[in-house]
């Protein structure tokens, strides 16, 4: 079964967590609580699940036609995919991306 590395800011340390096959990368950050932005509960319609693939996308399935809708066509530089439509045939290690990052003093 597939292992998700999900890293976290510094000082925290990677949650890793083992899923089933055919499961995504946002039920494995669901599974971990690491806290995946959502607004439709994994049904590709939002835009908001955002992960990096920082290792193992030879792990992963083909780009869906959600996240060209949402993400673009520009994977092969930003290395960011919808973790509700990102299903891992084995180890891979993410970074959350958040779309809107908080203002200091919010």
């Amino acid at each position: 079964m597939p292992l998700i590395t999900i890293l976290r800011a510094e000082p925290e340390p990677p949650l890793v967590v083992e899923i089933t096959p055919g499961g995504t990368l946002f039920e494995a950050g669901a599974k971990a609580q690491a806290g995946i932005d959502t607004a439709c509960v994994g049904k590709g319609t939002c835009g908001l699940c955002r992960v990096r693939i920082k290792a193992g996308a030879e792990n992963l399935n083909p780009y869906t036609d959600e996240e060209t809708k949402h993400l673009g066509n520009v994977y092969h530089i930003t290395k960011v995919r919808l973790s509700c439509r990102t299903k891992p045939t084995g180890d891979v290690t993410i970074e959350i991306v958040r779309k809107k990052q908080p203002r200091l003093g919010d």
